[in-house]
């Protein structure tokens, strides 16, 4: 191989060298004719080239005057640019001297080894290409004919055997017939149908078999309904208070005097907000105390399959009532304005579900108050701060 690159270098040094000193045109002269290639044209990278190895009689073209440069060459085209290039002596119209074609013809004679073996090798892969397609032809040939030769036949032979059993099958005669069976037990008489007109004889009427009973094993499968778990309610309570500061039910500070102070609320809520967690806002107004509660809580309903739902929850709420008045030490000296107060709520309940969008339920709450500004917080004067318990019954809606 570096022997044929050795030539080839040298060969289109030598061309080149000549063509820098020999300017052509598209219409290039052989020794004795004019060839004219239509489809190289100007300005293509190989113009020049094409040009100068036409005017040294290399290639001539086709007939119809093209180059086709990006056709592969054949040994044919091959062989006849070489003979061209060792007996014609084309290369002197190229203004090679004589020491140039030394060069070319010692270049030619070294990688004429290697092209004798490149030319046995293509002629044996040929050869082996013809093989192959010769065995692909008979192979062809062999499939094709078993369709319709012997195979054909033999495919047609076995239909008509498998044709003939099934008729010899069909015509097998029957055999002798068995014992008779011993005779069933006679089944209930049926009722006597009704008389037939006079001189008829009567016509018995067999009554229909009674319609087949489905049996069904275990209990009824009944979906359960869907509640939702949005829901609103209302409420009544009551909630303890100290008796230094006690409600007076019906008329504030007129009325009876209890130890406790009913109060009127209202709710809305979700029982599924994250998993079974949920929460609520509820708000309820005592009118002995003049105070409003609201509270937001986070609840957990205990499932139970059943009609009955106990549920716990945690949270935190904010109380507006008679604001206390107090001395520079802290003694309580009247009540006046309105106070604020903030507690923490926990609670328990139960719901029991009447209908599948209606519940009532009952609720426990204890409220630890972190002050006592105001007397909602059913606390004694004298505390700063404390628990204190409530109740509450009534009606929630479900939607």
């Amino acid at each position: 191989m570096r022997k044929s690159m050795m030539f080839a270098s040298t060969v289109a040094l030598i061309l080149g060298a000549a063509s820098a000193q020999t300017t052509t045109t598209t219409t290039t002269a052989t020794t004795a004719t004019q060839v004219t290639l239509t489809d190289v044209p100007a300005g293509h990278w190989a113009k020049d080239a094409v040009d100068r190895i036409v005017q040294c009689g290399l290639i001539q073209g086709f007939p119809d005057g093209t180059f086709r440069g990006n056709e592969n060459l054949t040994r044919y085209q091959a062989a006849l640019i070489f003979y061209r290039l060792l007996q014609t002596g084309t290369l002197s119209n190229c203004g090679l001297s004589q020491t140039d074609m030394t060069v070319v013809a010692r270049g030619m004679a070294e990688v004429s080894t290697e092209l004798a073996a490149i030319a046995n090798r293509v002629t044996d892969l040929e050869r082996l290409n013809a093989e192959q397609q010769a065995r692909i032809t008979a192979l062809e040939e062999r499939i094709n004919a078993m369709g319709t030769g012997t195979a054909g036949a033999d495919v047609t032979a076995l239909n008509a055997r498998i044709d003939a059993l099934e008729a010899a099958i069909r015509n097998i005669p029957a055999g002798p017939a068995g014992p008779a069976g011993p005779a069933g037990p006679a089944g209930p008489a049926g009722p006597a149908g009704p008389a037939g007109p006079a001189g008829a004889s009567a016509t018995v009427v067999t009554p229909a078999p009674p319609a087949p009973t489905t049996v069904v094993i275990g209990e009824p499968v009944v979906d359960a309904p869907v509640r939702s778990n949005l829901y609103a309610g209302v409420s009544v309570g009551a909630a303890a208070t100290s008796s230094d500061i006690p409600c007076f039910q019906g008329n504030s500070n007129s009325g009876r005097q209890t130890s406790y102070c009913v109060a009127a609320g209202a709710m809305i809520g979700s029982k599924n907000i994250l998993g079974p967690v949920g929460a609520r806002v509820a708000a309820e107004y005592a009118p002995g105390k003049n105070g409003f509660n609201a509270d937001v809580t986070a609840t957990y309903h205990l499932e139970t399959g059943s009609a009955i739902t106990p549920y716990v929850g945690a949270g935190l709420g904010l109380s507006s009532s008679t604001g206390r008045t107090r001395d520079a030490n802290g003694n309580v000296t009247g009540f006046a304005g309105n106070a604020t107060d903030t507690y923490v709520n926990v609670l328990a309940g139960v719901d029991f579900n009447i209908t599948d969008s209606i519940a009532a339920y009952v609720e426990g709450n204890g409220r630890y108050y972190m002050t006592n500004n105001g007397t909602g917080t059913g606390l004694g004067n004298s505390a700063r701060n404390g628990f204190n318990v409530a109740g509450k019954a009534g009606l929630k809606f479900f939607f």
